[in-house]
């Protein structure tokens, strides 16, 4: 979600558009990754990209059969639900959030472009994303948030509404080869890159999937290096520009059988 409807006092999310549209775009466009047909990625989107490079890929992603959806409350479940039920038993649900997040009385949410940030029934909690996709008949999911992001163009963190960091996704998992990927360590904040324009997440699970993370003997970059790569990458960039103390950057929660399930085959050579 890059804009907000109705709510004046959300900051918008500058790159979240960009980063779904990027992040599809090699999902479903390189040949080195192809996890998923063109045709069955869904966008839902609020706002336009800012990159001319992030137009261009939108404008293939649909060429070769995407759809672009909107983004409220409604619109979200509902596209989820349909994805998750066209998942067949030998498929992989993938399923990418850009957003803003918060965590009210014990729940972490992320807004829809339709939310009020006071009114979290308006939000979508991270559980029930995790509900549709464990009641997918796809035997693996793959989830990405990058949904929590600093809510101040201030520098100090500590002007930060607190509701806003990450929260603990340890035991959010409702099923056997499911992955999540979680923006920000426990009680931190994910960030933007103004110079990648991206997300810092998301610029480095791209980066990764792109033949940077470890690959096996085989040539093949798995959930675990991949998650390694992007642990790495994103907390020496929170060290570089927002706190060199920083020491875990994201949060990883995967079945032990998912660790080395391919997500990309690179050159060996």
């Amino acid at each position: 979600m890059r804009r907000f409807t109705y709510d004046q006092t959300l900051t918008e999310v500058k790159y979240a558009v960009d980063d779904a549209i990027d992040l599809a775009s090699v999902l479903a466009l390189n040949q080195q990754v192809s996890l998923v047909t063109p045709g069955r990625v869904v966008l839902a989107l609020s706002g336009t990209p800012r990159k001319p490079e992030s137009q261009q890929r939108l404008d293939q992603l649909v060429a070769a059969g995407a759809t672009v959806a909107e983004a409220s409350q409604a619109d979200i479940l509902s596209l989820i639900e349909r994805q998750a039920a066209l998942a067949g038993k030998d498929g992989l649900l993938i399923l990418s959030v850009s957003s803003h997040g918060f965590t009210r009385d014990g729940t972490s949410y992320v807004l829809a472009s339709s939310s009020l940030f006071e009114h979290p029934e308006t939000s979508i909690s991270t559980a029930k994303l995790l509900d549709i996709a464990a009641g997918s008949d796809a035997a693996r999911s793959l989830i990405f948030l990058d949904a929590c992001r600093e809510r101040s163009s201030a520098a100090d963190t500590r002007s930060i509404d607190a509701s806003a960091a990450a929260p603990l996704i340890e035991g959010m998992t409702h099923a056997d080869g499911q992955v999540v990927l979680y923006a920000a360590a426990a009680g931190k904040y994910a960030y933007d890159d103004d110079k990648r324009k991206n997300g810092v997440f998301t610029a480095a699970v791209i980066d990764g999937l792109l033949c940077n993370a470890a690959t096996d003997d085989r040539g093949l970059i798995t959930v675990e290096t991949l998650a390694d790569y992007v642990e790495t990458t994103v907390r020496s960039w929170i060290q570089k520009h927002k706190d060199p103390a920083i020491r875990k950057a994201i949060q990883v929660n995967m079945d032990g059988q998912t660790k080395t399930m391919p997500l990309a085959v690179c050159p060996t050579h």
